[in-house]
């Protein structure tokens, strides 16, 4: 019987595959942070050989979510205070732009469809909170009307899921009745063309959050 060969458009589609589903999966804490990954049992779970596999962990340590360590493998790449420390600064800095990019460019229209975002009806979001959240800061961005920075918000909001949803679980889902009411406040700036009040109170914003997630983070380290 003759062998069937994988098309190079094949072989890219199974790589691609198995990269967007480890990566969605590593985000969302199915796999949790620090987790051995075995390349058989992947192929095994995507019903292709190691190599696409491979191909998708390599691509996956270049974004910095998966490690390599001698003679033992891939392993998700640990969660520590300071990295989200510094990823909570980057985002200071990103999104205080982004708001003066959204006062100067964004439509009336694009602005007053923020107002679903001053509350959060659990019925419409299959993520919950940390889906509400994620996708109001990525609204955000793309409102910028800049792709790069666009982009890099996004990029930055995604990888910093992981620290969020291990912080919830560890608050155990908390009360997101302040950070709502923050989301709010920033709405309201952003329509009345307030520029340095928007920056403020975004600043204001991640700055309160670094701090909810860092305690979570630290008491769910200490008890561990």
């Amino acid at each position: 019987m003759p062998q069937t060969l994988t098309t190079a458009p094949e072989k890219k589609l199974l790589r691609e595959t198995v990269h967007t589903q480890l990566r969605a999966d590593i985000l969302r804490c199915q796999i949790p942070p620090g987790s051995e990954i075995r390349e058989a049992e992947l192929a095994t779970r995507f019903g292709v050989s190691k190599s696409p596999v491979r191909d998708a962990l390599m691509h996956l340590e270049r974004e910095g979510l998966v490690i390599t360590t001698p003679r033992q493998g891939y392993r998700v790449t640990p969660i520590s205070l300071s990295d989200v420390q510094d990823m909570f600064d980057l985002r200071q800095v990103l999104e205080g732009a982004c708001m003066e990019r959204i006062v100067r460019h964004a439509g009336e229209r694009d602005l007053a469809e923020l107002d679903e975002f001053r509350i959060f009806d659990a019925s419409r979001w299959a993520g919950g909170f940390a889906e509400y959240n994620r996708t109001f800061h990525q609204r955000l961005a793309i409102l910028s009307a800049n792709r790069r920075l666009s982009d890099q918000i996004g990029t930055l909001v995604g990888q910093m899921e992981r620290a969020v949803l291990v912080s919830l679980t560890a608050m155990k889902q908390g009360n997101p009745a302040q950070v709502i009411e923050e989301h709010g406040h920033i709405i309201d700036a952003l329509q009345e063309r307030n520029a340095r009040r928007a920056v403020r109170l975004t600043e204001q914003h991640i700055e309160s959050a670094a701090t909810r997630v860092s305690s979570a983070l630290s008491r769910m380290l200490v008890t561990r």
